[in-house]
């Protein structure tokens, strides 16, 4: 079974599902929706390997000591996010499932990469594949996203491509093992591009320009992922980099970490706050989430990091759960917080959920988003960074303020108590509440990893 891995599992069903889509049309067969059973069995498959067998071992990518972790809920977070979208009234192209298992395959691969070749070119089937999600619908501000998505794309991609170059040329390889037992690099500059390079796939200010008006844009379902599946990549990215291939355990690049985290969270939670679309508001607390990762991995020590990678798992399940609920009541046309009063009649179990998510990522007991910020300050403090404990507190005062602003216009206690009228409620939306409940009791069975 030493091929049954998961990124083996996904290369050769995406092989399959174009052989069988080829096949299918030389026959003028129209039916296509086997064709997405198909997909959803090869995700199953993909994560069912990863609990039994782990990750693939070669030269270019290797297994650490978390990647099972996190590629097994990427691929139970993937898995749902498609059967959400595979639950939708409209038929699919077969094209959704190809970009869908590459943007996948693509993620999983960053986790293991060993090497700077590897890790580029995991990033960018990634990217590739995404920026061809963003565009589903076919809509002018799906367009429009998607653009923006790829345009930023392009740059993020040159100047990784810099960074990595600088770092050959001052070390002579991009292996990460032989990266790491080098004492001296003289390539700061090239440390702070890759940074750069890499903070655009994280959002990370300022290179989060894309990500509101990509979000917005792109159907709900499909950020969701986004803002999970691909943004947990590109953090994971960044602590391969810096945390078990370079020696950069300096000063400069401490204080930049920080500065860059600091300033994510703040800007963030202040742009949020402001915000009267919902869905522009959840992408900037997206952004918030991801600097809070991040600054747990500036203080470069195992507990930092240990305490990063159970917060990617915990923001991206509670991000999962607030998109994919919020793409229920965009289709009812709640799109402002004005209209927020109505979610409870859209959906009681989308609301519940979407209330449940919310305050995870407020960071509220007992919710898997309340231990995940435990542990970054538990890093933090032990590590002597004091002041920057108090200024993530006073941080979560400002993003509570908007989130409890977003709950508190759902009316959701009134909504329960109150004799509403029978709806006619169809299996379609019946299944998408069934996968949020998954996900929301996921959300508290992962505090047993904390």
């Amino acid at each position: 079974m030493e091929y049954f891995n998961a990124q083996y599992v996904l290369f050769v069903g995406i092989l399959l599902i174009i052989l069988i889509d080829f096949i299918r049309q030389s026959l003028n067969a129209k039916r296509k929706v086997f064709m997405h059973y198909i997909t959803a069995a090869i995700l199953t498959m993909s994560l069912i390997s990863t609990i039994l067998y782990g990750n693939m071992n070669i030269h270019l990518f290797s297994e650490t000591q978390y990647s099972q972790f996190i590629t097994g809920f990427m691929l139970f977070i993937s898995l749902l996010v498609y059967l959400f979208i595979l639950s939708e009234k409209k038929e699919h192209s077969v094209v959704l499932d190809i970009a869908y298992l590459s943007a996948v395959l693509g993620a999983t691969l960053v986790v293991i990469s060993s090497n700077f070749i590897s890790l580029f070119l995991s990033i960018e089937l990634l990217s590739i594949a995404s920026y061809a999600l963003v565009y589903m619908n076919k809509s002018n501000n799906a367009l429009e996203g998607a653009v923006k998505y790829l345009s930023t794309g392009i740059v993020s991609m040159v100047i990784l491509i810099f960074g990595i170059s600088l770092i050959y040329a001052g070390a002579g390889t991009l292996s990460f093992s032989s990266l790491h037992s080098i004492s001296y690099l003289p390539f700061i500059v090239g440390v702070s591009i890759v940074v750069a390079g890499l903070g655009f796939k994280s959002t990370l200010v300022p290179f989060h320009m894309w990500a509101p008006d990509t979000y917005e844009s792109s159907k709900s379902s499909v950020t969701a992922f986004i803002s999970s599946v691909s943004k947990a990549a590109g953090l994971i990215a960044l602590i391969r980099v810096f945390f078990f291939a370079l020696p950069v355990s300096s000063s400069f690049v401490t204080a930049l970490f920080i500065s860059i985290a600091l300033v994510t969270i703040f800007l963030s939670a202040f742009l949020a706050s402001v915000q009267d679309r919902i869905k522009r508001l959840l992408a900037y607390s997206s952004i918030s989430q991801a600097g809070f990762a991040f600054i747990s991995l500036a203080v470069l020590t195992t507990r930092g990091v240990n305490a990063a990678v159970f917060y990617i798992f915990a923001f991206a399940i509670a991000d999962a759960i607030v998109f994919l609920a919020y793409d229920i009541f965009e289709e009812k046309k709640i799109l402002y917080k004005k209209d927020e009063v109505k979610m409870y009649g859209a959906s009681k179990i989308a609301s519940i959920t979407f209330f449940i998510g919310m305050l995870s990522l407020a960071g509220f007991p007992p919710t898997i988003g309340f231990f995940g910020k435990l542990l970054i300050f538990y890093a933090l403090f032990s590590s002597g960074y004091i002041p920057i404990v108090i200024l993530l507190f006073f941080s979560l005062l400002v993003s509570t303020f908007y989130y409890f602003n977003v709950l508190a216009g759902m009316r959701i206690t009134k909504g329960i108590f109150k004799k509403n009228t029978k709806q006619v409620i169809h299996k379609e939306q019946r299944f998408k509440e069934a996968i949020l409940i998954v996900l929301t009791l996921a959300l508290f069975a992962g505090v047993i990893f904390a």
